[in-house]
């Protein structure tokens, strides 16, 4: 808290130039008795850390500090000043600003103590609106279980996964559904080239190839035989010698209690029951965020207003921050322009959205009494403390609480406004 007083009432007036979105300019008048408090205030935190030769520190006598820190003096009192009187207009106008005021007309030759001095700023505040068209919601509800279609498919997917390779039959050849291994030399325009070359190499016929025309070589094949083969690689003729090793048969194992056991459950039945209770719990996850989605999407649809500029600006810087450095460990500092452009376009529009969902959020959540309170954040307090078995994170667990409470709080406060509007939406 600051040992100097804050503006009185009546030491700076205010009047509202403009608004536009959420964007509104003011034009500050500062009294003369504001001004030369604020000199006062400048000289004396001036001197405390003035240094002339025959003084100590900070005890350098009034009247010379002025003469020899004239500049200084004035320099503080200016930031005074202006941060007192951004803050007497701020409170005066009642305005509910989301961002640091803006400097945009200011003449400081004309600042002296003891005479009034003007200036005009632009602040950016919370949207004003009133939300809308957020009752009876039209949610196309998701199955929160599995089908048995999608039992089997996961099952069989174990299966697959499960399933090992056994050297086929004598005389068997390659087809479209078994695994070839085999070894070749390759040329290219006539000279050997190791990177054509391999040794014991799996091929699964069932699928593409990296490799131009081995596949066609080699079906047709048994273990042993060897084919020559030509292909073109832009202007160059690739040349290959290959040789079958060996023919491989995928074995999938059988569907049954011994294999219900391998997976560690004591019959196929047990097994099924498990992957059925996997599947029904993710389904009703992915029905549930399917449905907050939803209503997501409907809110921001019916409910367009102007954003505070320079929040979506700061966001989206952070935003593209975090997602550079994430998700391609490049500096995002080091970005060209270019670069960071095509990032910026495609952040924007999600934090455009979340800043939207936010104000739409807290509107409904006044508007119908659901912001959570003191009462609810003990709950959740109470029931983190009541999970957790280890009695020495109790007290790590109520610090975060603490020191988070106000994030705690809003996150509450969403979830009410969400069971809120599921509770009032028309499901088909």
């Amino acid at each position: 808290m600051s040992i100097f007083k804050a503006a009185q009432a009546g030491e700076v007036k205010t009047k509202q130039l403009k608004k536009e979105g959420c964007r509104v300019t003011l034009a500050v008048d500062v009294t003369p008795g504001l001004v030369t408090k604020n000199f006062q205030n400048a000289a004396v935190q001036v001197q405390s850390r003035a240094q002339m030769q025959g003084f100590r520190a900070g005890k350098v006598p009034l009247d010379l500090v002025k003469q020899n820190f004239a500049g200084h003096i004035k320099e503080r009192a200016v930031d005074l000043t202006i941060k007192s009187a951004i803050n007497a207009a701020i409170q005066e106008t009642k305005l509910d600003a989301v961002a640091v005021p803006t400097l945009t007309k200011a003449d400081f030759n004309t600042f002296e103590d003891g005479k009034p001095f003007a200036f005009e700023m632009e602040v950016d505040v919370a949207p004003e609106f009133e939300v809308r068209d957020y009752k009876g919601i039209e949610i196309t509800k998701k199955p929160e279980t599995a089908t048995e279609e999608e039992v089997a498919e996961n099952i069989n997917r174990v299966l697959d996964a499960n399933a090992r390779l056994e050297s086929a039959a004598e005389g068997a050849v390659i087809d479209d559904k078994c695994y070839a291994v085999v070894h070749y030399q390759g040329k290219r325009n006539g000279k050997d080239d190791y990177k054509l070359s391999a040794d014991s190499e799996l091929i699964d016929m069932s699928a593409p190839q990296t490799m131009n025309g081995l596949a066609q070589a080699i079906t047709g094949l048994k273990k042993g035989e060897e084919k020559d083969f030509e292909v073109k690689e832009g202007n160059d003729t690739l040349s290959f010698h290959v040789t079958v090793d060996d023919i491989k048969n995928k074995i999938v194992p059988a569907l049954d209690d011994n294999f219900a056991k391998d997976m560690g459950f004591d019959t196929l039945k047990a097994l099924k029951a498990k992957v059925k209770e996997s599947l029904d719990a993710e389904a009703k996850q992915f029905s549930n965020r399917d449905e907050i989605n939803q209503i997501e999407n409907h809110l921001v649809k019916m409910n367009n207003f102007e954003l505070p500029q320079s929040l979506v600006n700061e966001y989206t810087e952070s935003s593209l921050h975090n997602f550079v450095h994430q998700m391609t460990q490049m500096d995002p500092h080091k970005l060209t322009a270019q670069q960071h452009k095509m990032f910026e376009e495609r952040i924007r529009p999600s934090v455009e959205k979340d800043l939207r969902l936010g104000y739409i959020v807290h509107a409904i959540a006044k508007k119908e009494n659901l912001e959570a309170t003191e009462a609810d954040w003990k709950a959740e307090l109470d029931k983190s403390l009541a999970s957790n078995t280890k009695k020495s994170d109790e007290k790590k667990i109520k610090a975060f609480f603490d020191e988070r409470k106000d994030q705690i709080l809003a996150t509450l406060t969403e979830r009410k406004v969400f069971e809120y509007l599921k509770k009032e939406a028309t499901y088909k």
